[in-house]
């Protein structure tokens, strides 16, 4: 799915213009562009010729692997991505640590290691769990991530575990809607 950022408006000629991503730009669905018209400053592209890892300590893994994974230097993209998940984790966002031992896992498994993909798959879930445990989530991420415990679980074909992620995900629903049906009920 190709992303367009489109401006209202080209100053000079008065059309409306679509710009079209290059294939080196990282998308960023989230960024549109500020209310004065001017697009948000965007981070330099990192690209697989680079074989020095950047020196700055703001490096950010994701996007070094998002390019690495697009240009097919998939152990690069690998490296990259269990970088930012130790980071994450270490960080204590768990979610995205999540996010990160499962997108090294896919790209271990593009390169063969099995093995290495199920140890990464096993990270992930256990990073989705560490969050759906954390009191502070609302039901909704809470639900997610058990639900996405349980992909890790059934790609790993690991069945029991599964369904005590879905068991759990079911009851988080069942308290959502146990509360908003009471709040609605009472009022």
């Amino acid at each position: 799915m190709t992303q367009l950022s489109t401006e209202t408006e080209d100053r000079k000629g008065g059309t409306g213009a679509a710009k079209l991503p290059s294939a080196d730009e990282p998308r960023q669905p989230s960024r549109g562009l500020s209310g004065n018209g001017d697009r948000p400053a965007e981070r330099a592209n990192v690209t697989h010729e680079q074989s020095v890892p950047m020196a700055s300590a703001e490096a950010d893994m994701w996007e070094e692997g998002r390019a690495a994974a697009r240009s097919g230097n998939h152990e690069r993209a690998m490296t990259c991505f269990v970088r930012e998940a130790e980071e994450r984790t270490a960080q204590g966002s768990h979610g995205r640590a999540a996010i990160a031992f499962r997108t090294a896992a896919e790209q271990a498994r593009m390169q063969g290691l099995a093995e290495q993909s199920e140890q990464l798959l096993y990270r992930a879930a256990a990073a989705y769990t560490h969050a759906a445990e954390r009191h502070e989530l609302s039901p909704g991420a809470a639900h997610q991530a058990w639900i996405s415990a349980a992909k890790c679980f059934l790609q790993l074909q690991e069945l029991d575990r599964t369904a005590w992620c879905i068991e759990a995900a079911r009851r988080v629903a069942y308290q959502t809607h146990r509360n908003v049906g009471g709040t609605q009920t009472a009022s």
